[in-house]
């Protein structure tokens, strides 16, 4: 099975896949690496464990809150100065950096559990217990995926 990281990052940079989660984490307060994640276990036909998604979530909330935020909220606000252009680039490498350590993080969390091979393709699944988006943005990123619907 690819790993989480390899997945992301192929996933991320397929065609409106970027602009979609990024609608969703800006629109919804959704979380782009639990989001990934989903797309990762779901796509990998794992069993959606609800304990497994708390689990996830109480690791990825202190890590997002104070860590990736704070990080996004100062590049955004460098954003557009030219005087701090510097800076901004490298504002903006750690909080990737950040984001692809937690990451890491979360693949070995969802290694530890074994999960049961569900026999499908399970990304509505996970996606329903990992995100608070409305059902249709969802079934957007199901659709992006070339998987079919939630």
């Amino acid at each position: 099975m690819t790993g989480l990281t390899d997945y992301a990052g192929w996933l991320y940079a397929q065609p409106e896949v970027q602009e979609l989660l990024l609608g969703l984490q800006d629109e919804y307060g959704e979380d782009v690496l639990l989001l990934l994640t989903a797309c990762w276990l779901g796509t990998h036909g794992l069993q959606a464990d609800p304990a497994l998604w708390g689990e996830l979530k109480a690791v990825q909330q202190p890590w997002r809150d104070e860590v990736i935020v704070p990080l996004r909220q100062v590049r955004r606000r460098l954003a557009g100065d030219s005087a701090c252009r510097s800076l901004y680039e490298q504002v903006k490498a750690c909080e990737l950096a950040a984001e692809w350590q937690q990451l890491g993080v979360l693949e070995a969390l969802c290694e530890r559990r074994n999960l049961a091979a569900a026999g499908r393709r399970t990304v509505g699944e996970h996606l329903s217990l990992g995100a608070e988006a409305p059902t249709q943005e969802l079934e957007r990123v199901a659709v992006g995926l070339g998987k079919g619907s939630l």
